[in-house]
């Protein structure tokens, strides 16, 4: 069995490289609001190529990181005609969410000769969070891991600025359930941890076809 899908994986990749046309690449960033986290800013770059002049298929690498610091004031120092304060930090949490998609991209022009398109994707992939606590107080630390499947629609507009580069506005979802510490409980039910980073986000960016793999 593990041959015959091996040889339908390597088919696979070689009739997709054989349609493919142009690279492109896309550089954004954007503002995501997942379920279970802290809103934020995330990163992203997206790897693909043409297949013909609206449809392409991509590789997305995705980076959201938020941190939340504990402050308080110990001290104010008067130093003549300034007073700064000393300061200590008690507590530090920092979430990491790390989206993979493999994307099917579409564009279309808004009439003939306009600069404006229209666009969607959507893609399927796995998410990883790391979340780090940090407690100066007491000195516990910890990172706890989570991943699961994930999926990702897309929908814009984008913005012709020369011959192989667009501007564009995307609004996208962003649906997962991550989970970590599957376990069994003392009846004999299966038990885990879960964590919803579902969620609305925005995003701009530019798209440069003719550079990339």
């Amino acid at each position: 069995m593990k041959p015959i899908l091996s040889s339908l994986l390597i088919v696979l990749i070689v009739v997709v490289f054989s349609l493919a046309k142009a690279p492109f690449t896309e550089f954004k960033v954007g503002y995501f609001d997942p379920e279970d986290a802290k809103s934020g800013l995330i990163w992203g770059i997206n790897l693909g190529r043409m297949i013909d002049e609206s449809l392409s298929w991509s590789f997305e690498f995705n980076y959201y990181q938020k941190t939340y610091n504990r402050v308080t004031t110990i001290n104010d120092i008067q130093l003549g005609q300034i007073t700064p304060q000393e300061q200590q930090k008690e507590l530090e949490y920092k979430t990491v969410i790390v989206p993979l998609f493999l994307k099917l991209n579409w564009e279309r022009q808004l009439g003939q000769g306009s600069p404006l398109f229209i666009r969607a994707s959507g893609g399927l992939g796995w998410e990883m969070v790391w979340n780090k606590e940090a407690n100066y107080v007491s000195g516990d630390n910890s990172t706890r891991f989570y991943n699961g499947f994930g999926w990702q629609a897309t929908a814009g507009l984008g913005f012709q600025i020369s011959s192989s580069a667009n501007l564009f506005l995307d609004g996208f979802y962003n649906g997962s359930k991550v989970s970590r510490n599957s376990s069994t409980s003392d009846v004999g039910l299966p038990t885990w941890e879960e964590l919803d980073i579902s969620g609305f986000g925005v995003r701009a960016g530019v798209s440069i076809v003719g550079f990339g793999w």
